[in-house]
């Protein structure tokens, strides 16, 4: 009995077990369900409230988008614009040709530069050859000549680069660097930084301390701290005693045998009279001869040999003519006027020879205009003159001008009268 009383319990537990599992697991079902549901609900109105929000951000942030596109639109057409007008006023893509009092230069020129003023002062670089006719040159710390420096002035100061240096002046003070030879007629010349390779100089002072020099009667004595990295040929009155390892190279002392208190006035002098010839003989030319002013040319690959034949054998030719005549009673008026003609053609022919230079270098330059071709004369014949005072170069070169300018007045002279018989000819038939 008592077991199947037992049986029935352990039945009827079970069944009362089996029964109310499932409405209780339902029930928490349903409740997780509306919770879940209430929660999905608040979910949803917050994701619509966030999503709200969301487009509104989203359409303010592109509302500043476009306004910061268009903003910056503006800034970087301002930008370019600034660039642009920057890079014109920083770069100079050409020759620049400059007259004043004072000039600065501090902007880039790609080209030749050319400067008639009182002072100049160089602050940036310079592509080509700069030409100066001033009272003080300087070329600054930030100054850079990448090819010759040419200049005529009173003071003359190199704190920056120079490729090579040619001037006039009273005095010179290199502190910096010169890339290669300096050529130098100057009364002082002070060197305390570097020539980097040679120096040929005429001066009365040479210093190479900033201290100064101990100067005797006989003697003068320099303390080195400029440097010349080649070879040093200078003439001064007196020799001058120069420290070892001042100079790289030989050093070659030329004495001056005569005391010229007036140089830089005599230098002046002949400087003054080579431009002012070559000016009347281009101004003479022009009124007589103008088509003899603008073919005279030194690269035309016809006449260049005719004309160095007739530079080298005219002078000879009038000369021994002019002997010949002279020692015959009756025509040696005739021959000492040949004689001094002659004297006068090799006068003119180193301006000729000057002449042609200057066109040579204005179809270069594509200089087409009168004024232009004016002040690039002077340029030519100072340059020429600069060149002449180099020691054998110089004399060379001046042996050069005068067989070619002759050569080409008198290879001129008679292709015009060729020209001019077969005009007639032609007319007569």
């Amino acid at each position: 009995m008592l077991k199947k009383k037992f049986g029935m319990i352990v039945l009827m537990l079970i069944t009362t077990v089996a029964l109310t599992l499932p409405v209780v697991r339902a029930a928490e079902t349903d409740t997780d369900t509306s919770e879940n549901q209430a929660t999905s609900v608040e979910q949803t109105t917050t994701d619509t409230t966030v999503s709200a929000d969301d487009e509104t951000s989203a359409t303010s942030e592109e509302a500043i988008n476009t306004e910061s596109e268009e903003t910056t639109s503006e800034n970087t057409t301002t930008t370019d614009e600034e660039t642009t007008t920057s890079t014109e006023e920083n770069f100079k893509q050409s020759d620049v040709y400059l007259t004043g009092d004072n000039i600065t230069i501090d902007y880039i020129v790609d080209g030749n530069l050319f400067i008639f003023a009182d002072t100049v002062t160089i602050n940036s670089q310079i592509g080509g050859d700069a030409f100066i006719f001033a009272n003080t040159v300087t070329v600054g710390e930030q100054g850079y000549v990448f090819s010759n420096l040419f200049t005529i002035a009173n003071t003359v100061n190199i704190q920056g680069v120079v490729y090579d240096l040619y001037t006039l002046s009273n005095t010179v003070n290199i502190t910096s660097y010169v890339y290669r030879d300096i050529k130098v007629s100057t009364d002082t010349l002070n060197i305390y930084g570097t020539v980097g390779r040679n120096a040929f100089v005429n001066c009365n002072n040479m210093n190479f301390t900033q201290d100064g020099t101990n100067e005797t009667e006989e003697t003068t004595t320099l303390s080195s701290q400029g440097m010349i990295n080649g070879n040093l040929e200078y003439s001064s009155k007196s020799e001058i005693t120069i420290p070892d390892g001042t100079v790289t190279g030989e050093v070659k002392y030329n004495q001056i045998k005569t005391t010229n208190t007036k140089a830089i006035q005599t230098y002046l002098i002949s400087l003054g009279t080579i431009i002012a010839t070559a000016i009347l003989i281009w101004l003479i030319c022009l009124w007589l001869a103008p088509k003899f002013v603008k073919k005279s040319n030194l690269i035309d690959k016809k006449s260049i040999l005719p004309e160095i034949g007739l530079g080298i054998i005219t002078p000879i030719i009038l000369v021994l003519v002019s002997f010949v005549l002279i020692l015959l009673s009756i025509t040696s008026s005739f021959g000492l006027l040949l004689l001094a003609t002659s004297f006068i053609l090799v006068g003119l022919s180193t301006s000729i020879f000057i002449i042609a230079i200057n066109n040579l270098v204005c179809n270069k330059l594509k200089i087409q205009k009168t004024i232009g071709n004016f002040g690039m004369l002077i340029v030519t014949a100072a340059v020429l003159w600069l060149i002449g005072l180099i020691p054998v170069v110089g004399s060379i070169v001046g042996i050069i001008a005068v067989i070619i300018g002759l050569g080409i007045l008198v290879y001129y002279l008679i292709k015009k009268e060729k020209t001019d018989k077969d005009k007639k000819a032609k007319e007569t038939k």
